[in-house]
């Protein structure tokens, strides 16, 4: 007796549907419509470099250790 190998319809039309996709972003048509760019600007004033982090959280360290 043979078994049926039944494929969904649901499960094949996603394949298709997906494969078409990325088939047209990799062609050029949907070039860009599924890439984000981040545009952001840094002040030097607003880096903390690891030597402030690590002094910071020692400090703060420190300060919950004496409140105890």
């Amino acid at each position: 007796m043979e078994t049926s190998r039944h494929i969904s319809f649901a499960i094949l039309a996603f394949t298709v549907f997906a494969g078409g996709t990325l088939l047209l972003e990799h062609t050029g048509f949907f070039a860009g419509a599924f890439r984000t760019e981040i545009l952001a600007r840094v002040d030097a004033g607003g880096v903390v470099s690891v030597g402030e982090a690590v002094k910071v959280r020692n400090v703060s360290a420190s300060d919950k250790a004496s409140a105890r």
